[in-house]
């Protein structure tokens, strides 16, 4: 009687071991198949000339691979990779929601434009400002998520970042277009920007300066970010 209950013991373990690593795997391959989809959906598209991939791995760690579009002789276009390299999210990793939710957002989204405390490493593609003792990242009603100027406001917008203070996670930086519509604490300020000493943003995606520099100067008006699980 107790062969069989360890008989039947060890196939309990052999089945519940198969599922656990079944329902491992179908989460990687899902995912692997969206970064496939991804390649191939925005292949032939014009208004895509780039693509960031940011692949998450769970806490504050993800992955960035970026992808420069070639063509083949038959006129058909390929993905190929130049930069690959470790970044940082959010303390409380991807999921954005709200304003102070600490999360990085998950999506596809535009590159708008470029700043930084340095001069610029060789963006040509968007509009890069270097930053200045007056320049924010207005977390108020009226300027939400937007640079501003306090000479121009009149004064110091509340609830904002200034800028120029964040060194050296603010030495280049490219604003991801999440909240485009600027509602009101959904979230602003999301930026892929270098990394400091911390190993996590605030909801931005930090990758060390090197890299943050090879991106924006490989950066275009046409480049897409995808933020997804990995």
């Amino acid at each position: 009687m107790s062969r069989i209950r360890k008989s039947a013991g060890r196939m309990l373990f052999l089945f519940l071991v198969c599922i656990l690593t079944l329902s491992a795997a179908m989460p990687a391959s899902a995912a692997s198949a969206r970064w496939k989809q991804l390649r191939k959906k925005y292949a032939e598209k014009e208004n895509t000339d780039r693509l960031i991939f940011v692949q998450y791995e769970g806490g504050t760690r993800a992955t960035v691979y970026m992808y420069r579009k070639k063509a083949r002789k038959n006129g058909t276009h390929y993905w190929k990779k130049i930069l690959k390299c470790k970044a940082y999210v959010g303390l409380n990793g991807l999921g954005k929601k709200r304003e102070g939710d600490v999360k990085t957002p998950t999506g596809t989204f535009r590159l708008t434009e470029g700043f930084g405390i340095k001069d610029n490493p060789g963006l040509t593609g968007l509009k890069y400002t270097k930053l200045n003792p007056y320049l924010y990242w207005s977390g108020e009603m009226g300027t939400y998520n937007t640079m501003v100027d306090s000479r121009v406001l009149g004064h110091v917008p509340s609830n904002s970042e200034h800028l120029i203070t964040y060194n050296p996670s603010y030495n280049y930086a490219l604003n991801i277009n999440y909240n485009r519509k600027r509602i009101y604490q959904k979230g602003s300020g999301i930026f892929l920007h270098c990394m400091s000493s911390n190993t996590y943003t605030h909801g931005c995606v930090a990758v060390a300066e090197k890299n943050m520099i090879r991106i924006m100067k490989n950066t275009t008006a046409k480049t897409r970010i995808c933020i997804y699980n990995k």
